[in-house]
C-alpha cells in the first residue's frame, strides 16, 4: 500500500509540474507577444504588418474612434522607436505608407506633424482620429498645399479629424491655396466631426479635377472650420451636398474671407442639390455665405442651381450674412436657373444693417426667405414690417414669406 502511495504521489507531483509549465508557457508566450507590440522598427520606408491585434490598440482609442473594427490598422504601431507624441517630428512618410496599404486605418492618439507633401487619401478608405489624435503642418513656404489630398478618389469616410495648419508660422508671404481638406473631382465623400482651424487657404474646398469633374455625393456634418486665411470652406462645383451642424467663425486674412464660399469658376461647375441645415457663420472677415458663379456663364449653356439653406445663424458679419453675386460676363447668353431656399434664418448684428446683399440680372433665379429673424447692428429684433421692408427690397428675385 505504501509503495502505492508513493507512485500516486509522484504521479500527482509530474501532473502538477506539467501543468506549472504549460502554465508558465502561456505566461511567456503572452509576455513575448506584449513585448514585440511595443517594440518597433526605425525604417524610413517601414514595412507594415499584415494586421494589427486588438492588443495593440492604445489607451483611449475606442472611446472616440467611431469607424474602428476588428481589422482596423493603428498607424502607431508603424512608428519608428522612440516616436515623439508632441507633433513636433514629421511622420508624413509613415502615415502615409499606412493609409495608402490599409483599408481601414486609426491615427495615433496624440498630434503628429506633417510636410506640405500632405497626405493622400486613395479609394475605399475609412480613418478614424481618436481622442486626442490631430496632423500638424510643418511650417511651408509653398502658396498653396493640400494637408489631407482626396483626388480622384470614390467612397472615403474620415470620422473627428482635427487638422491644424501653418497660417500663424507660415514660412512664405504668397498665395492663398493652403488647405485642410482638399476634395477634388470625388464622390461619396463623408466627414463626421472635423475640426480644421489655421489653414493658409480653406478649410476644406471642393474643387473639380481639370476643370470638368465636379465632387458629387458629399457629406460634411457637425464640423467645426475656424480662423481659416481665405474661408472656412470653398466650393468651386458640386452636385449634391450636405452641410448640417456646420460651424464657420473668424475666417478672415484675404478675400473672399467668408465662411462658406460658393465660387463657381468653370462654366463646367455645377451648384447642384445642396442642403445645408444649421449653419452657424460667426465674425468672418466680409460675409457668412457667399454664392456666386459668373464664371459658370461663360458659354451658351444654361445653368440650373439649387440650394436650400435651413436654420442659418450669422452673427456679426462686417458686410452681409449672405451675398448672391452673379452676372452675365463677357456677352455670354447663358442664363442661370433655379432656386435658393432660406428657411428659418437668424442674422444677428451685420454691422452695416445689411443682412442679405444681392447683385444680378439672373431674373430666372428665385430666392424665398422664410421666417427670417433679423436682429440690427444695435441688438433690437426688427418688427416683421421692418424685416419684410429690409429683405424684400434687396431685389426683385426675392420673395419674403412669414411663419
Amino acid at each position: 500500500m505504501r509503495e502505492n502511495l508513493i507512485s500516486r504521489g509522484k504521479s500527482n507531483m509530474r501532473e502538477n509540474l506539467n501543468s506549472r509549465s504549460k502554465l508558465m508557457a502561456v505566461i511567456m508566450l503572452l509576455i513575448t507577444s506584449l513585448t514585440s507590440i511595443q517594440c518597433k522598427k526605425e525604417d524610413v520606408n517601414p514595412t507594415l504588418p499584415d494586421q494589427a491585434p486588438l492588443s495593440a490598440i492604445p489607451d483611449g482609442v475606442l472611446m472616440a474612434a467611431t469607424g474602428v473594427v476588428s481589422s482596423s490598422y493603428y498607424v502607431v504601431n508603424s512608428l519608428p522607436s522612440g516616436y515623439v507624441k508632441d507633433g513636433s517630428r514629421d511622420y508624413t512618410t509613415y502615415i502615409q505608407a499606412a493609409i495608402t496599404k490599409y483599408p481601414n486605418v486609426v491615427l495615433p492618439p496624440f498630434p503628429v506633424l506633417v510636410n506640405d507633401n500632405g497626405i493622400t487619401i486613395p479609394s475605399n478608405r475609412v480613418i478614424t482620429f481618436p481622442t486626442g489624435s490631430e496632423i500638424r503642418l510643418k511650417p511651408s513656404s509653398k502658396p498653396g498645399y493640400k494637408i489631407l489630398n482626396i483626388s480622384n478618389a470614390t467612397n472615403i469616410t474620415l470620422y473627428n479629424p482635427v487638422i491644424t495648419g501653418d497660417r500663424y508660422k507660415h514660412i512664405g508671404t504668397t498665395g492663398e491655396w493652403g488647405s485642410g481638406i482638399a476634395i477634388y473631382g470625388s464622390s461619396n465623400i463623408s466627414i463626421y466631426g472635423a475640426k480644421i482651424k489655421d489653414c493658409w487657404g480653406d478649410g476644406i474646398y471642393l474643387g473639380q479635377v481639370s476643370g470638368k469633374i465636379n465632387p458629387k455625393n458629399i457629406i460634411i456634418k457637425d464640423s467645426s472650420l475656424k480662423s481659416n486665411r481665405r474661408a472656412g470652406m470653398s466650393i468651386i462645383g458640386v452636385d449634391g451636398l450636405l452641410l448640417e451642424n456646420v460651424y464657420a467663425g473668424y475666417n478672415k486674412g484675404t478675400v473672399p474671407a467668408t465662411g462658406i464660399n460658393f465660387e463657381a469658376n468653370y462654366p463646367t461647375s455645377e451648384l447642384k442639390n445642396v442642403q445645408m441645415k444649421n449653419i452657424t457663420t460667426e465674425l468672418n472677415g466680409e460675409r457668412g455665405i457667399q454664392i456666386t458663379g459668373h464664371h459658370m456663364l461663360n458659354s451658351s449653356i444654361n445653368k440650373y442651381v439649387n440650394i436650400t439653406i435651413t436654420n442659418h445663424i450669422d452673427k456679426s458679419s462686417p458686410m452681409s450674412a449672405i451675398k448672391f453675386s452673379v452676372n452675365n460676363v463677357d456677352g455670354t447668353s447663358a442664363k442661370m436657373l433655379g432656386t435658393i431656399n432660406i428657411v428659418n434664418p437668424s442674422w444677428q448684428k451685420t454691422l452695416n444693417n445689411r443682412p442679405l446683399h444681392i447683385i444680378t440680372n439672373q431674373l430666372g433665379m428665385k430666392m424665398t426667405v422664410s421666417s427670417p429673424d433679423v436682429i440690427n447692428s444695435s441688438g433690437s429684433l426688427l418688427s416683421w414690417a421692418s424685416t419684410y421692408s429690409l429683405l424684400d427690397k434687396t431685389s426683385s428675385i426675392v420673395n419674403v414669406l412669414r411663419d
